[in-house]
């Protein structure tokens, strides 16, 4: 882990594995100065619970202070963000900074006794002390916020979602993330680093009568399941008992964003943003007048695991001319291709001068799926648009609510045609491909290759749908 304190705001980082030790020690001061400046003799900050949830209400008591005197309550907060460096991921990293939650008095022997309610936020250690009127902070102690969770309803029909929310969730290389198990089998990763420690994800509700969801902590890619005994035996592991009933499974594919138009330098594409095989419209204005014209995009080329390694190509979309006055439209369809980050689109003259530029960008699309396969044999789910870094560039599997593995389609132009074998008993059966994390910098923890479940609200990189299949195996 490394620390800095900057402009009054430190920054923690552990995007190269290091552990951040997180000290459980709540009845004492601490000598911390993250609060503000400490003052020469500070008192203690005592609290009731030392490892409460968010929303609970916690009592502290404060002696040594001057008497009748009114000071703030302060709160340590944090911010998280993802790292990325082009085509890299390369880590979580967190700010820390402070908030005021209350004002208090002393009484006429210098003691406080009171309350306060634990803010939404973050898990794991936080600062608490009290501010004088002379910007000192007078008193200082600590509280370790530990994960709660909650589900929306515990029953619902074959082929919902149960929705499961889980608040506290840590900053710290050994807490910033949970993993999900459906009846033993693990799911994926759970995270909240740029949704203030709160998490939201879904389950597919697979399998009518009673299953078991668990979430539990993890830090290197697989669920610790004798947390009790770790260095953070105050991080809780949480069964969900569900219900599943009667239903009518169906396919379930998110929706990419509401489409608008790409403006750029001299042209527009409308929309701005697809799928492989959509189409849009590109027009120009005040471009050379009666030119002929080569309209091309950038595009990346390549893999992340062979020494020949990856590198930016060229790819011509279409020919044109503009007309009299300058203007340019035609009509493109999108190609198979890497999705990810926009492409930049040009338009060349016959002496390769770019004269207009634009970007388009491509989302993952669900090409194709068998509804019934054989017992035993192969079926093929086909998606295009993955895209070419180690952060957009993979999809991961569930099988029935257990992972299996995962499909990279830089390598492919963005094309990947998975290939699963049918297993289990004859009848309907559940295939989910959710956005992951292939490769990077950060170690703890490890993210990689499993599905990232709060993809939604908390993924680097840019926004990815998730795909939901369902089929019948026959016998």
């Amino acid at each position: 882990m490394a620390s800095a304190l900057v402009g009054g705001v430190a920054s923690i980082s552990f995007l190269f594995g290091a552990a951040m030790q997180v000290a459980a020690d709540t009845s004492s001061a601490g000598g911390s100065d993250v609060l503000g400046t400490p003052a020469a003799e500070q008192s203690s900050v005592s609290v009731s619970d030392a490892y409460p949830t968010v929303g609970e209400t916690v009592k502290y008591k404060v002696l040594g202070l001057a008497p009748n005197a009114t000071y703030q309550l302060l709160w340590e907060t944090f911010k998280g963000t993802w790292n990325t460096d082009g085509n890299t991921f390369v880590g979580e990293s967190y700010s820390t900074g402070v908030t005021t939650i209350a004002r208090v008095t002393s009484d006429a022997s210098g003691a406080v006794n009171a309350s306060f309610v634990v803010p939404k936020g973050y898990g794991d250690i936080h600062q608490v002390g009290l501010l004088d009127g002379n910007g000192q902070v007078v008193a200082q102690g600590s509280v370790t916020v530990k994960p709660s969770v909650s589900i929306e309803k515990k029953v619902e029909p074959e082929g919902g979602f149960f929705t499961v929310h889980v608040d506290g969730i840590g900053y710290g290389a050994y807490s910033s993330a949970y993993e999900a198990l459906y009846d033993n089998k693990l799911m994926g990763n759970i995270t909240a680093v740029t949704t203030d420690g709160s998490a939201t994800f879904q389950v597919r509700a697979e399998g009518v009568g009673a299953h078991q969801i668990e979430i539990v902590p993890c830090s290197i890619g697989s669920p610790y399941l004798n947390e009790q005994q770790s260095p953070y035996s105050w991080k809780p592991t949480f069964d969900i008992p569900v219900t599943v009933t009667t239903g009518t499974p169906t396919d379930v594919f998110d929706s990419i964003p509401a489409p608008s138009p790409s403006v750029g330098d001299h042209l527009v594409a409308t929309p701005g943003h697809g799928t492989v095989g959509s189409t849009f419209t590109l027009t120009g204005s005040s471009l050379p007048a009666n030119q002929q014209v080569t309209i091309e995009w950038s595009n990346t080329v390549g893999n992340h695991v062979t020494s020949a390694g990856f590198h930016g190509a060229e790819t011509v979309l279409a020919e044109a001319a503009t007309d009299s006055k300058g203007d340019l439209s035609a009509k493109i369809t999108v190609p198979v291709n890497v999705g990810g980050p926009a492409h930049t689109i040009e338009v060349v003259d016959s002496q390769g001068n770019v004269i207009g530029t634009t970007d388009y960008q491509i989302y993952p699309s669900f090409v194709s799926a068998p509804k019934t396969v054989k017992e035993g044999q192969i079926l093929t789910v086909h998606l295009q648009g993955g895209g070419p870094d180690t952060y957009d560039n993979c999809y991961s599997v569930l099988y029935d609510n257990g992972s299996i593995g995962y499909a990279c389609g830089f390598n492919s132009n963005g094309d990947m045609q998975i290939q699963i074998r049918a297993t289990g008993a004859p009848g309907v059966h559940y295939v989910d491909l959710y956005p992951t994390i292939q490769q990077g910098n950060q170690k703890v923890p490890n993210l990689y290759v499993l599905p990232l479940l709060t993809y939604q609200a908390d993924h680097p990189g840019e926004r990815e749908p998730a795909f939901h299949i369902v089929f019948t195996i026959q016998k």
